[in-house]
């Protein structure tokens, strides 16, 4: 028996829900948000969310800036 062991690292993979999480943190270090508008705000990043990753990638290429498609492109 080996005294070595080998473990490939799984990538991160994120559903929804953490990119909901995610955009809502980003909106609240942002400015001030009121309790009650907390889970309006986590159901419509929520919604964007999945709409976005049901979305064929082609159909999205047209909303990322020339900017960021020259530098996706040059890597």
């Amino acid at each position: 028996m080996t005294d070595r062991i080998s473990v490939q690292p799984t990538p991160i993979q994120r559903n929804s829900k953490d990119v909901a999480i995610e955009l809502l943190k980003l909106h609240v270090s942002r400015g001030p948000v009121e309790p009650e508008h907390i889970e309006e705000l986590y159901t419509k990043y929520y919604s964007l969310a999945e709409t976005l990753s049901k979305t064929p990638a082609s159909k999205l290429l047209k909303f990322i800036p020339t900017e960021t498609k020259e530098i996706l492109i040059s890597k």
